[in-house]
Parts: structure tokens; sequence; C-alpha cells
């Protein structure tokens, strides 16, 4: 159990960086947000690549067109569209901003879970919906965006970063259907490459560039962003779910909002307000009632079935 609170504390560091390093690649102004997903993704592939073939192996898996088919939808709704639209978030508004509002996706995998997996909508996780999305209503601050006193480049990100909640909330939620079968090494490996490949497509659809724009100055936060967010934070949250449990796990995105704020401001120096500092209270919050809501549910799910 002490391991897998460890994974669960690196899983949460790394991902708590990855809004701070997308800013920084977005402030050196030389990459673009689809290159900059399309390289670091690669990086995560290459990585998972060896442990994806050993789960194949090891669950005698022969992958079909149908398969191929959902992990292209996996990708594509988790790597080119919520990855792509977050690195468009920090690239407008702050990363601390960027970070907590990507955090909603917990609450918007419900009515996700509700229509694609009939999963029940308790009274825990209305409650958790409600609190979370009150704490984003409160750092949107809805009466400066009425009064035009609201930066019009700040707004458009926390857009982009509510875009990107959505898409991966719809990703978690579709990928359940299938996970137990593949793993998750397999699952996100494949995941990943449909990603990457899209990616690609929109790369040379669009003339923008693929690798040129790599500097000494930023392909250290490229690997970094390939091999510790995409890759080894994958693995770490993996060790967590393993050695923990799922639910148990989910505790590195109740963790994330106030660890992301704390290095947007020692790393980038980002100010933060104080509506900020009460809707990243609220989504804590929300996130936690969704976590306990559902730890209950378990316990009830293995009561009943001991019982038959």
């Amino acid at each position: 159990m002490k391991k897998g609170y460890i994974f669960i504390i690196l899983t949460a560091i790394f991902y708590s960086t990855a809004e701070v390093a997308g800013r920084i690649l977005a402030q050196t102004g030389s990459m673009d947000p689809f290159q900059v997903m399309f390289i670091a993704f690669l990086i995560g592939a290459i990585i998972l690549c060896p442990l994806a073939t050993k789960d194949i192996k090891a669950r005698k898996l022969k992958i079909k067109a149908d398969d191929l088919r959902y992990f292209a939808i996996c990708g594509i709704s988790a790597v080119t569209i919520s990855m792509v639209l977050l690195q468009f978030a920090v690239t407008y508004t702050k990363a601390s901003t960027a970070a907590v509002l990507y955090c909603l996706n917990a609450v918007f995998s419900i009515p996700f879970a509700y229509f694609m997996l009939k999963e029940k909508i308790t009274k825990g996780t209305l409650i958790s919906m409600v609190v979370s999305l009150i704490g984003a209503v409160i750092i949107l601050n809805p009466s400066e965006i009425v009064g035009g006193l609201g930066n019009p480049r700040d707004i458009i990100g926390m857009i982009f970063a509510l875009g990107s909640a959505v898409s991966w909330s719809f990703y978690t939620v579709y990928s359940k259907k299938r996970v137990d079968i593949y793993g998750g090494y397999v699952s996100n490996f494949f995941g990943f490459c449909f990603g990457v490949l899209a990616l690609l497509i929109i790369l040379v659809a669009t003339g923008r560039p693929i690798f040129s724009g790599i500097t000494l100055q930023n392909i250290l936060v490229l690997l970094y962003m390939g091999i510790f967010i995409k890759a080894i934070g994958y693995i770490c949250y993996m060790g967590a779910i393993k050695e923990t449990s799922a639910i148990t796990a989910s505790m590195v995105f109740l963790i994330k909002p106030a660890l992301a704020t704390i290095f947007a401001i020692i790393i980038l120096g980002e100010s933060i307000k104080i509506n900020m500092i009460i809707g990243i209270i609220c989504i804590i919050a929300g996130s936690y009632v969704k976590m306990s809501s559902g730890k209950k549910e378990n316990k009830k799910l293995m009561s009943s079935s001991k019982t038959t």
C-alpha cells in the first residue's frame, strides 16, 4: 500500500507540471501547439511500445479492425483534441488557470458515464458536479466578462481548457468499455499512435512545421513532456491503480489543482487572485465528494456480491 501512495505522489507531481511545461513552450513562441503534442506523444508512444508488446503477448491479444477503430477514437479524443486544446489553453491563459479548469474532467465524466455506460448518478456525484461547477464559475468570474473587464486572451484560454476537460472526460468514459480486455499499456500505446498519426496528418495538411523549430531552449522541455509526463507519469498512474485501486489512484486529480498552481507560482512567477483560490477549494471539494461517493458504491457492490 505504501508503494501505491508513492506512485500516487509521483503521478501527481508529473501531471501537475504538464501545464507549466506547456506554458514554457508557449512563451518561447517557436512551436505550434499541434507540433508540441505530436512530438511529446511520439516520445511517449516509443517508451510505452515495449510495455504494450509484453502485454499483448501475455494477454494473447489479436488486434482486429474493430479494435483499431476503438483505439482511433480513444487516441483522437484524448491526444489530438484534448491535449492540443490544453496546449492552446496555456498559450492564452495562465498555466494555473488551465490546470484547475482541466481537472473538471472528473465532473464532466459523470453525464458521459450516465449516457454511455448507463451508470447511475448518485446523490454524491450530483453534489460533486454542482460544487465543482460553482468553482469553475468563480474562476471564470462572469461579472468581469459581462462588464468587459476580463482579459480576452484569458477568456479564450479558459474556453480551450474547458473544451480539453470535456474531450478528456469523453475519452475516460469511452475507454472504460474495453480497457479491461486490452489493459492500460496496450490501450494507451495504440491511442498514442492514432493520436500522433492524426496530428501528423493535420501538420502536413496545414503546412505546419513537424520537427523544425526545435532548439536547445525547448528540446529539454519537450523531452520532459514526452518521457516524464506522457510516459513515466502514466506508468506511475498504472502502478498506483495496481497497488491501491482505481478510486484511490484518482486522488491524483484531487491533488493536482493545488499542486499545479504552486508549480505555476514558483516556476513561472504567476500571481493568483482570491477568486482562483476559492474556485480551487470548490473543485478539490467536489473531487473529494466524488471519490468518497465512489468508495461507498464500491463497498456496496462488494457487500452485495458477498451475500449473493
